[in-house]
C-alpha cells in the first residue's frame, strides 16, 4: 500500500482505500537511506511505473535520467514535475535534499493525468515537502559523511601492451603492400618492449596521475517542526558538499570538481477564524559550483586516448609540461595549468495558499487560491592560465606561460515562473453516498534567457512558456464499496496557432474510472485470507505540448543557406536565407490514450500486493512530412501523425512479520513496459526488415556479423572468393568483420540492416528489499536491476576502437584476431576482436551486431546497518531519538558487459557512476 493515507495529485483529497487510481509513493526517510547529493539517484527500485537511468557521476551534473512507465513516445518522453502543487523545472527537484522531501509520487493513471491536460502524457512526478504538525516541538538534527570511489573505472593497457599490440596493428596495415601475406613489421624494437617490460621505459597511467583513489560527500540539516491546532511550522537547513576525484587542490589558482548547496525551508501553516486556512511555503537554494577549466568529456577523452608511452607527465629537460602537437593537452597540465571555472545559481520557490471554508452556505463547499513564484539565475566566473607544452627538451607548440587571470562573474542564465490556482471544491456524505469534486483553474507563465532551463525536453531559442488549464474531478463512493470518477482537463498552449491563424490553441481530455473494494462485501466480511481487495479501471485522454522538433511550428522562420553566386566574368558571392520548414498552421499537442486495470489486496494483515495492467496508445506525434516528393523543392513540414503503442505491466509487493524480538520485512516490485512503433512516417526501405516501423523505440538497427574473414577466404590477389558477398564499406582483408547478406543479392549494404538489438532503456525494471531488526539494531539492503536493454559498445568509441586515428588500446581488444605465422601469431580459433589496425575502418567499426550487447544487470543499490539507543538511555540524556548507521551505496554491481568487457553498462564513459561507503547520526530531541 501506498505511504500516503490520501491518493496524491492535485486539488482533491480522496483516501487511499477509496481511490479508483494507480499510483507509487516513497516517503523522504526512505530516500534518505542512500545518500547522494542528487535527488534523482535515490529513486532507484522504489517507485513501480519508474525506470531511472544513472547518468554520470560528475557533482552538480549527475542526475540521472527518469522514465514512467517505459517510453511511449519517439518525440519527448520527459515526465514532469510538481512541487507542493506546482510545476518545477527538473533542475529545481534534482537538488532538493532527502530531509526536505515528505513523499514523492508518481502519478500514472489516466485518471489523474487527465486534470493535467496537455502536461499530463508521459506522466507526473508529485512531490511533497515537509510540514509541521499539532504537538510538542521536535529538533532533528542528521548528519552523514562519507567516501566516494567509482563504480567501474575502465583504464587502458599500460606501455608494453599497447606497443606489443601496436606492432601488430602496423604489421596488419602492411597486408597489402606485402603481397597479400602476413608479415611482421613492428614499429617497436624487441629492445624497446622489453624496456617496457621492466619498467624503464615511459609508462604514465593518466588515470593514476589525475584521479585521486576516492572522493568525499557530506550532509547536515537541521529540521525544526511542531505547532497547535492554529499554527504549525517546520522549518529545515540543510548543507551539502561534494568534492570530486581530480588530483588537485582547491585553491585560489586550481579546483577540484566540488559543488555546495545550502537549502533553507519554511512551511507555515495557519487556521484561523475557524473558517480559513493559509499556507505559506519558502523554499531557497544556493549552489556553488567549481571544476578544472579544462573539464568535463574533453578531460576524460584524453586519459583515455593518450597512450602511456607518449610523453612523461613533465619534460625531463626543461622540467615544463611536456605536450605534442598530437597529444597537446596533457591531461595532468589540464588540472594544473589551466585555472578553474565557477558557477553560482540561486534559486527561490514561494508559494502562498489560503482557502476558505463555506460550510455556513452548504456544508463541504469550499474556495482555495493558491499562487507560486519560482525564480533561478546562474552567474559564472573563471581564473584562466595557459602553459607551454615540451618534448625532449624542443618546444612543440606555440602556447606561452601565463600567470593565471581573474575573469569577472557574468550573468548566463535565469528563468522566472509564476503560476496561479484557483480551485472550487465541494466534499460531503449523504448517508451510503459520498461526493468529492472539485474545478480547478491554472494559470502558468515561463520565462527564461534563450534556451536555458526550459520546464520541458526541447531547447533553443525560446523565451515565454504560457498555458492555462481548466480541470475538474468527481468522485463518488457508494455504500463504502462501489466507487466511481470521473475527470477532465482542458488545457491551452501558446506553442500552437490562434483561431485566426487557423488553428486552435485548446484542447480537450476526459477521463473514467471505475472501483469495486470485494472485501467490504458480505460474502468477505470476517475473512482472515483476505483483509482488503479492491479492483478498478480507468480510461482517459491526456497530451504533450513540448516537442523536440521545437515550439512554433506553425510560424514561419528563415535560416541562413550559405552563400549564391552571381555575375558573368567575376563571381560574387551572396547571401541567401531559406525557410527552415514550412510552417504548419495545424501542428497541435501529441495525444495519450490510456487505460489502466488494477488490483489492491492485503492478504493476513501481513501481506500488501499491487498489480496493474496498463495500456498507453499515442497519436499525432510530431514527425516531418516525409510522404512530400522531392519535387515538393523545400524543407518538410512538421505534422501530427506518429503513432506508437505502449504497453506493460507492474507489480509490488510487501510483507512484515515477527518472531520473538526479531522483526521482518521484506518487499519486491517489478515494472514491465514495451512499445511498438506503429508509424513514424519512416522513408521507405528497400527490405522490410530495415524498418524502424514496428519495433519499440530506440531499437539498434544495423547489420548481422557473422564471425571474421579468415585467409581462406581470400584469393591470391586480395579478392574475395567467388560465392562470399562483397561488402561495400571499403577493401577488407583476413580479420575483418563480415557480415550477413540478408537480401541474398551478392553484397553487403545499407540495404541488408535489420534489428540487432533492444533499446538502450530497459523494459524490465525490478528490485527486492530486506529487512531485520532486533533489539535496537536494524539491517536493510536493497537490490535493484534491470533488463530487456543494450548497450553499443562503439558508445565508448575509445574503449571499442583500438589506435585509430592516434587513439589508446583496452583489454576489450586484447584478444584481437592475428595470424604471423613466423612469429608463432595465431589467435584465430579464439579471437574476440576484429584485427587491430591504425587507419580508419568503416568495415569493422559501424553499427553490427557484433557491438551490441546486453544491458542487464543487477545493483547492490544501499545497504544500512544502524543502531537506536534504548528509550531508557535516551531519557537520562534528554534525547527523544538517537541512532548512528553506516551504509554503503552502489556497493556490489553484476552485468554482463561489466564482467566481459570492464565496462559500466549505464555509465560507460566520461566520469564515472559512484559508490560510496557511509556513517551518520540522526538526534530527535
Amino acid at each position: 500500500m501506498s505511504v500516503l493515507a490520501y491518493e496524491p495529485g492535485p486539488f482533491l483529497q480522496i483516501r487511499k482505500e477509496r481511490s479508483v487510481t494507480a499510483t507509487s509513493s516513497v516517503g523522504g526517510n526512505m530516500l534518505y537511506r542512500t545518500p547522494v547529493p542528487n535527488i534523482t539517484n535515490t529513486l532507484y527500485g522504489l517507485l513501480p511505473g519508474l525506470t531511472v537511468k544513472q547518468g554520470s557521476g560528475e557533482p552538480g551534473y549527475d542526475e540521472a535520467d527518469l522514465f514512467i512507465r517505459g517510453r511511449a513516445s519517439f518525440d519527448n518522453s520527459a515526465l514532469v514535475i510538481y512541487i507542493d502543487g506546482f510545476q518545477t523545472t527538473a533542475s529545481y527537484f534534482n537538488y532538493l535534499p532527502p530531509s526536505e522531501i515528505e513523499s514523492i509520487s508518481v502519478l500514472k493513471d489516466p485518471v489523474t493525468l487527465a486534470t493535467f491536460g496537455m502536461k499530463g502524457a508521459n506522466g507526473v512526478l508529485w512531490v511533497v515537502t515537509k510540514r509541521g504538525f499539532a504537538g510538542k516541538r521536535k529538533v532533528q538534527v542528521q548528519l552523514v559523511s562519507g567516501l566516494q570511489q567509482p563504480v567501474r573505472l575502465t583504464k587502458p593497457y599500460g606501455a608494453y601492451d599497447y606497443a606489443r599490440l601496436y606492432n601488430q596493428a602496423v604489421s596488419n596495415d602492411n597486408y597489402a603492400l606485402n603481397g597479400y601475406q602476413f608479415q611482421y613489421t613492428p614499429a617497436y624494437t624487441d629492445a624497446q618492449l622489453e624496456d617496457y617490460r621492466n619498467g624503464n621505459g615511459t609508462n604514465v597511467d593518466w588515470y593514476d596521475q589525475v584521479l585521486r583513489k576516492s572522493g568525499y560527500y557530506s550532509d547536515a540539516n537541521i529540521l525544526f517542526s511542531g505547532g497547535g491546532n492554529d499554527t504549525k511550522y517546520a522549518l529545515l537547513l540543510d548543507y551539502m558538499r561534494q568534492r570530486g576525484l581530480y588530483d588537485v587542490p582547491t585553491n585560489a589558482t586550481t579546483s577540484n570538481a566540488q559543488i555546495q548547496r545550502f537549502n533553507v525551508r519554511t512551511n507555515l501553516d495557519f487556521n484561523f477564524f475557524k473558517i480559513f486556512e493559509a499556507k505559506v511555503d519558502l523554499g531557497g537554494r544556493i549552489e556553488d559550483r567549481r571544476y578544472p577549466n579544462f573539464n568535463g568529456p574533453s578531460l576524460w577523452n584524453n586519459m583515455a586516448r593518450y597512450p602511456a608511452n607518449v610523453y612523461p607527465v613533465k619534460d625531463p629537460q626543461t622540467v615544463g609540461w611536456s605536450g605534442t602537437t598530437n597529444f597537446p593537452h596533457n591531461p595532468v597540465a589540464s588540472l594544473n595549468a589551466l585555472g578553474y571555472t565557477s558557477t553560482h545559481d540561486r534559486t527561490l520557490q514561494a508559494n502562498f495558499n489560503l482557502k476558505q471554508k463555506l460550510d455556513f452556505i452548504t456544508p463541504g463547499l469550499y474556495l482555495n487560491e493558491a499562487v507560486s513564484f519560482n525564480t533561478w539565475t546562474r552567474t559564472a566566473a573563471s581564473k584562466t592560465a595557459t602553459y607551454a607544452r615540451f618534448n625532449n627538451g624542443v618546444q612543440t607548440t606555440t602556447d606561452k606561460a601565463s600567470d593565471i587571470i581573474a575573469n569577472g562573474a557574468t550573468s548566463v542564465g535565469q528563468y522566472d515562473w509564476k503560476q496561479i490556482n484557483i480551485t472550487a471544491g465541494y466534499n460531503r456524505t449523504f448517508g451510503k453516498h459520498a461526493f468529492a469534486g472539485a474545478l480547478n483553474f491554472l494559470q502558468s507563465n515561463y520565462m527564461t534567457d534563450a534556451g536555458s532551463n526550459n520546464p520541458g525536453s526541447n531547447t533553443g531559442n525560446n523565451i515565454f512558456y504560457h498555458f492555462q488549464t481548466v480541470s475538474g474531478r468527481l468522485h463518488y463512493t457508494n455504500n463504502e464499496r462501489y466507487l466511481a470518477e470521473l475527470s477532465f482537463g482542458a488545457t491551452g498552449s501558446d506553442n500552437y496557432a490562434p483561431r485566426s491563424r487557423g488553428g486552435n490553441r485548446w484542447g480537450f481530455y476526459p477521463a473514467l474510472g471505475l472501483g469495486w473494494i470485494i472485501s467490504k462485501e458480505d460474502f468477505l466480511a470476517d475473512n482472515n485470507l483476505v483483509n482488503y481487495l479492491k479492483l478498478r479501471a480507468g480510461a482517459g485522454l491526456s497530451a504533450n505540448d513540448f516537442s523536440t522538433r521545437g515550439r512554433y511550428l506553425y510560424q514561419q522562420y528563415y535560416v541562413g543557406n550559405g552563400s549564391f553566386y552571381t555575375g558573368n566574368n567575376s563571381l560574387t558571392a551572396n547571401n541567401g536565407l531559406i525557410q527552415s520548414y514550412a510552417a504548419n498552421p495545424g501542428i497541435f499537442a501529441e495525444k495519450s490514450m490510456k487505460y489502466n486495470v488494477g488490483v489492491d489486496a492485503t492478504l493476513f494483515n501481513k501481506l500488501s500486493v499491487t498489480v496493474d495492467v496498463f495500456r498507453d496508445n499515442r497519436s499525432d506525434i510530431v514527425i516531418q512530412n516525409n510522404t512530400l516528393m522531392a519535387v515538393y523543392g523545400g524543407i518538410l513540414p512538421y505534422v501530427n501523425a506518429g503513432k506508437v503503442t505502449n504497453s506493460g505491466i507492474e507489480a509490488s509487493a510487501s510483507y512484515n512479520g515477527k518472531a520473538g524480538a526479531v522483526t521482518y520485512t521484506a518487499g519486491a516490485m517489478v515494472s514491465y513496459a514495451k512499445n511498438k512503433i506503429r508509424y513514424m512516417g519512416e522513408i521507405p526501405t528497400v527490405n522490410e526488415f530495415n524498418k524502424a516501423t514496428g519495433r519499440p523505440i530506440g531499437s539498434f538497427i544495423g547489420l548481422m556479423a557473422d564471425g571474421f574473414y579468415d585467409v581462406t577466404d581470400f584469393n591470391a590477389d586480395g579478392t574475395l572468393k567467388s560465392g562470399i558477398p562483397v561488402p561495400t564499406f571499403g577493401a577488407v582483408q583476413p580479420g575483418d568483420l563480415k557480415y550477413k547478406d540478408l537480401d541474398n543479392n551478392g553484397r553487403v549494404d545499407q540495404a541488408d540492416n535489420t534489428k540487432i538489438g533492444n533499446p538502450e532503456l530497459p523494459s524490465l525494471t525490478y528490485a527486492f528489499n530486506l529487512g531485520v531488526s532486533y533489539k535496537g539494531f536494524d539491517l536493510t539492503a536493497l537490490f535493484q536491476g534491470v533488463s530487456g536493454n543494450s548497450v553499443n559498445l562503439l558508445n565508448a568509441q575509445l574503449q571499442s576502437v583500438a589506435f585509430v586515428n592516434n587513439t589508446n588500446v583496452f583489454p576489450m581488444a586484447g584478444n584481437a584476431w592475428a595470424y604471423f605465422p613466423g612469429q608463432g601469431i595465431d589467435t584465430r580459433a579464439g579471437a574476440d576482436y576484429p584485427r587491430l589496425t591504425t587507419r580508419a575502418n568503416d568495415n569493422n567499426y559501424r553499427t553490427s551486431s557484433f557491438w551490441i550487447k546486453k544491458g542487464a544487470f543487477l545493483r547492490l543499490r544501499n545497504a544500512e546497518l544502524g543502531y537506536n539507543l534504548p528509550a531508557a538511555v535516551l531519557k537520562n540524556i534528554h534525547l527523544y531519538k538517537l541512532r548512528l548507521y553506516i551504509s554503503a551505496v552502489n556497493a556490489f554491481n553484476w552485468s554482463y558487459v561489466g564482467k566481459n568487457y570492464d565496462l559500466d553498462p549505464e555509465t560507460p564513459v566520461g566520469y564515472p557512476a559512484m559508490k560510496s561507503f557511509n556513517a551518520g547520526i540522526t538526534l530527535t530531541f
